[in-house]
């Protein structure tokens, strides 16, 4: 009768590691066929560009059509969104076997991570169909958002705390800059190759930083306090560390993402 206790939970931690290295591999596999995606997609425009004799300059005539255009994005998209998928599944596997706090932290970055970039994934083939890009930035910023809550519901013994509320904000800020970056960089291609007066790539920046930056901004300084409040609160060193996790995440992305557009603005003024 006893012979069945004691070494019994080994074969779960080892799904656990299994499903959690998965899911945060994933997060970074798909995250490198999206950015690689634009690299190749990009040096072939440019390729195209520079097949005849003279050089094709942006504005004189559109390098591909909308429907080309989107049409290019499927593969890069539709790839990195199955990996993305499978980096969210690995994380819900995983964690119906986690027991600890610092097991569940591991399975929601994972289940983060790759449900954000999965909404990146269907959102950057609909660039070629938005003429204005600041559609798409209110779409990201609800996304980081919804990704946020959801992790939150669904881990909630790992957010339990305070602390571990700010360390989530935290995550989802640099998360949403990101994607908000990289889906910037497809509007930028977008515009050369489709469009006959392109956006500069300096005023896709802006707009990225004014649309995105400053809501997410305001979401890191709330998170700063709720790690200030839950360091000063912690009961455990356990409770202490997560707290000062929260703030290291919130403290630098706060201040630049809420000022950043007023340097860029100053700088072009």
């Amino acid at each position: 009768m006893n012979d069945h206790s004691g070494p019994a939970p080994a074969p779960n931690k080892r799904v656990l590691r299994t499903m959690h290295r998965l899911s945060l591999f994933c997060a970074l596999t798909g995250l490198a066929v999206l950015i690689g995606g634009f690299v190749v997609l990009s040096t072939s425009v440019f390729d195209e560009m520079n097949a005849s004799a003279n050089l094709v300059i942006p504005g004189e005539f559109a390098v591909m059509s909308d429907g080309e255009f989107v049409r290019s994005l499927l593969p890069v998209a539709g790839a990195a969104g199955i990996i993305h998928l499978a980096g969210v599944i690995a994380g819900f596997v995983g964690r119906r076997y986690a027991e600890e706090r610092a097991e569940l932290g591991r399975c929601a970055l994972g289940v983060g991570a790759n449900a954000f970039f999965l909404a990146c994934a269907c959102i950057i083939p609909v660039v070629g169909l938005v003429p204005d890009p600041r559609a798409l930035v209110p779409l990201l910023v609800v996304c980081g958002g919804a990704v946020l809550s959801m992790c939150v519901s669904l881990f909630e013994r790992f957010f339990s705390s305070a602390g571990a509320k700010s360390v989530g904000v935290g995550v989802a800020g640099l998360l949403m800059m990101g994607g908000a970056m990289l889906v910037g960089l497809f509007v930028v291609l977008k515009d050369f190759t489709t469009t006959e007066e392109p956006f500069l790539p300096g005023l896709t920046v802006i707009i990225v930083c004014l649309y995105v930056g400053v809501p997410v901004g305001i979401a890191q300084l709330t998170g700063l306090i709720k790690g200030i409040r839950a360091r000063r609160n912690a009961d455990s060193e356990s409770e202490r560390a997560l707290a000062t996790w929260g703030i290291v995440l919130n403290v630098p992305l706060c201040w630049c993402v809420l000022f950043l557009p007023l340097v860029v603005l100053a700088a072009i003024s």
